[in-house]
């Protein structure tokens, strides 16, 4: 659950910081996935509540699949948008 929870903090901070409007439903989505791990219950059940969470993350309009950071500067675009892909892809791994 420690790696999870790290993830999907990381997640929310980053779609705080650099999404707009478009993505206030992933991230209701997100706050309640941190509200499920961080409760109470046993992990099994925790982990199959934010798995169903996790899905709807990617929903074929406005979801965290189309989420790509514009930034002028392109260090900064690359190392934002490479974060972005390495927490999608292992959040991919373990629910995938």
């Amino acid at each position: 659950m420690d790696e999870l929870k790290q993830l999907f903090k990381e997640l929310f901070i980053l779609l705080e910081q650099n999404g707009d409007s478009s993505y206030s439903s992933q991230m209701k989505i997100l706050e309640r996935v941190l509200k499920i791990i961080d409760g109470d219950g046993d992990d099994l059940e925790k982990f199959s509540q934010v798995a169903c969470e996790y899905k709807k993350l990617f929903l074929p309009k406005s979801g965290l699949s189309e989420f790509y950071v514009w930034k002028d500067e392109l260090a900064e675009r690359k190392k934002i948008n490479d974060t972005l892909e390495t927490i999608k892809k292992r959040l991919w791994e373990i629910f995938g």
